[in-house]
């Protein structure tokens, strides 16, 4: 497709099948994949529309980063973040974790909360309450990693999911405020080529500081997917 020459020179570019294409950053030389973005997504050979895609932030070190995935389809876009964090800094002073969501419990969710989340670019920023999910049956089923799976150790994720004016009305899918905001500022930061930066409450554990290096994501990935994914996209009223 055209669109992969106007990836850089660090990047690994390919056609996994037809019509379905990845982009590697930092394509290593063996072992895994670490400190890269990794796109990939499919698209129709004849019309370059591309169907979906997923790009994702793989950090140096999950043990201490954040991942960042964007999983978009045509009606919606999935923006997500993952990070690890110890199981007993999050028991409340009972020795239980709290999990408001029960039926996470079957997806292996033992702990499940509203935090409070700061969202800022530049000299914007929203605040809302945010659900955070802990679980233990893996740390990520994003992509391999080196980690051991030690006990206690849980693998955290928190996501909005945008939904978009090309949604069918016969689907029930709407946008609260928060996700406007989160929106609103995510496609600023990419648009401007501006850090995103989300501040979460830890409640009883540590409170965490993460940052999406938009001018990174937009010099990875085909602008394209970036406009398929969310710069070209509206939400639905």
């Amino acid at each position: 497709m055209k669109n992969l020459a106007k990836i850089g020179l660090m990047s690994l570019s390919f056609a996994a099948t037809a019509g379905d294409y990845q982009v590697i950053e930092n394509p290593p030389a063996n072992g895994l994949v670490k400190d890269s973005f990794v796109v990939t997504y499919s698209a129709n050979d004849f019309t370059d529309k591309i169907d979906e895609a997923k790009i994702l932030f793989i950090p140096e070190n999950f043990r201490t980063q954040p991942a960042f995935l964007l999983r978009c389809r045509p009606y919606y876009t999935n923006f997500s973040v993952q990070f690890l964090e110890t199981e007993k800094n999050l028991q409340d002073s009972d020795g239980t974790l709290t999990n408001e969501a029960a039926s996470f419990a079957k997806h292996g969710y033992i702990y499940n909360a509203d935090h409070d989340l700061t969202i800022s670019v530049g000299d914007q920023d929203e605040s809302m309450d945010i659900l955070v999910g802990g679980q233990n049956k893996h740390l990520t089923q994003l992509f391999k990693t080196d980690l051991p799976k030690p006990a206690g150790l849980l693998g955290m994720s928190f996501y909005f999911t945008f939904n978009y004016k090309e949604m069918p009305s016969f689907r029930n899918a709407k946008n609260n405020s928060d996700t406007r905001d989160a929106y609103r500022l995510l496609k600023t930061a990419v648009q401007n080529q501006q850090p995103l930066i989300l501040e979460l409450d830890g409640r009883n554990a540590p409170d965490r500081r993460f940052t999406l290096d938009s001018k990174r994501l937009n010099q990875a990935v085909p602008p394209e997917v970036i406009e398929f994914c969310l710069t070209g996209r509206e939400l639905i009223d």
